[in-house]
């Protein structure tokens, strides 16, 4: 039997099936206006890069790059599956790592009960129906 999400996402939030909107991130504990939800690295990507996943299913979940509006980053976290709010619980931000290059932070702009899902927005509009 594979594992279950509580076992592969042990922190703050975990991913799981939104209704009406395929994945989502869910808050597992209460977290407090103010607190980090997640930090992930990401992988930047080039203007060729951005052109040949723009065909493909990752062009769904790569986000706006901080500085240039060419190139995109591919975040390597739960924050990638953060379903769209015009009214998100948590902000994004991004800052440069010498180490780790970009890296995405959600931090909590709200209190936020168990079981709620995580919701950010996107830095361009939505491609698709927004579920009600």
């Amino acid at each position: 039997m594979p594992p279950s999400c509580e076992y592969l996402a042990p922190g703050p939030i975990r991913p799981m099936a939104s209704a009406g909107k395929g994945r989502g991130v869910f808050a597992t504990r209460a977290i407090a206006t103010g607190e980090v939800v997640e930090t992930s690295c990401t992988i930047e990507l080039s203007v060729a890069d951005c052109e040949t996943v723009r065909p493909t299913a990752v062009e769904d979940y790569y986000f706006a790059h901080p500085e240039d509006e060419k190139l995109g980053l591919v975040v390597l976290g739960l924050a990638s599956l953060c379903n769209h709010a015009d009214t998100p619980n948590v902000d994004t931000s991004f800052f440069k790592d010498n180490g780790l290059g970009w890296v995405t932070v959600l931090t909590a702009n709200q209190p936020i009960t168990v079981g709620t899902e995580i919701t950010r927005r996107y830095a361009c509009p939505p491609w698709f129906q927004l579920a009600p």
